[in-house]
């Protein structure tokens, strides 16, 4: 029996199955392992495109909102579109990975496709979602994702402007718990004059040094909570010598004492030291940084904590 027939067959036990107690056609009760057969089996680095999501696939693929509820969850799309009703869910891609199961789903409206991507346990134990690609049938701007094989998810949000293209891209990592950290935003878009885009801004800052500190107006260190009290989010972005060297690097640092910290890039011999007090923030190169900044800057010096409201 081929693979396509197997899968074919295998839609049909569970679309049949009411949302009660649900078995196969043996008799024996539906399993993770059953639910995990119905998505093409995949390896890291995989990815979707946004341009993929507007093809249309049989009915006979579409999952069951019974099936999705045992396994993962019913109100998969709920919060991103008001058509819940016409959703349909196809199964795009499962990928093993070291520490957790990532399986790609896709959701199509009659307007609209999304892509979310599907995080679980080793167990099978569902435990977050996240959106990962996008195509509106009536939209220019459209968003695809690679998970590398590293299982880093970077989505790619591109739209036109003008007779350029915009690209923002975000990259995210998948916690053990299935927390999602955004750790890096790289984007050729356009920006208001004297305005910094920040991409952890949003994130929670409880912590005593969380905040954002600044040395002039184009130069910032943005601290935010991490996944831990031993970590911690970073964002420094600034511009010297008249915009002549600029630098910007963000990432997850580790507190290495009451008042200190430190962050040691994987990819790199960069490292920055963090010294924190009252109200301030000071930062130095503990490792070549070049592939961040140019050959005549440094990230180094003292920043300010802006206060609440400014």
């Amino acid at each position: 029996m081929n693979r396509l027939l197997a899968l074919l067959l295998t839609v049909g036990i569970l679309a049949g199955c009411g949302s009660g107690n649900k078995h196969t056609s043996g008799g024996r009760p539906v399993t993770f392992d059953d639910f995990k057969a119905l998505f093409p089996k995949q390896q890291a680095p995989y990815r979707l495109a946004a341009d993929s999501l507007l093809q249309k696939q049989p009915d006979s693929l579409a999952l069951q909102r019974d099936v999705l509820k045992q396994f993962l969850t019913d109100t998969l799309a709920g919060a991103d579109s008001t058509k819940t009703k016409h959703l349909k869910y196809y199964p795009l891609a499962y990928v093993a990975g070291s520490a957790l199961q990532y399986f790609v789903i896709r959701a199509v409206d009659r307007s609209s496709s999304v892509a979310y991507i599907c995080f679980t346990d080793k167990k099978g134990k569902y435990l977050n979602r996240m959106v990962a690609a996008r195509k509106d049938a009536n939209s220019p701007e459209q968003m695809s994702f690679t998970l590398d094989n590293k299982y880093v998810i970077k989505t790619s949000t591109e739209k036109p402007v003008g007779s350029n293209t915009a690209l923002k891209e975000d990259f995210y990592m998948a916690n053990a718990n299935g927390t999602v950290t955004l750790i890096m935003t790289n984007s050729n878009g356009p920006t208001t004059p004297g305005q910094i885009f920040n991409p952890i801004d949003t994130l929670a800052h409880k912590h005593k040094f969380s905040g954002d500190y600044t040395s002039g107006d184009m130069n910032i260190i943005s601290i935010r909570d991490g996944q831990d009290a031993k970590t911690f989010l970073f964002f420094i972005t600034f511009s010297k010598d008249n915009g002549n060297c600029k630098g910007e690097l963000s990432g997850t640092g580790h507190f290495t004492g009451s008042s200190k910290g430190e962050y040691k890039d994987k990819e790199t011999s960069c490292g920055i030291g963090f010294q924190f007090s009252a109200g301030r923030v000071s930062i130095r190169e503990i490792g070549g940084c070049g592939a961040y900044r140019g050959i005549k800057c440094f990230f180094e010096g003292g920043y300010v904590k802006k206060k609440k409201g400014e």
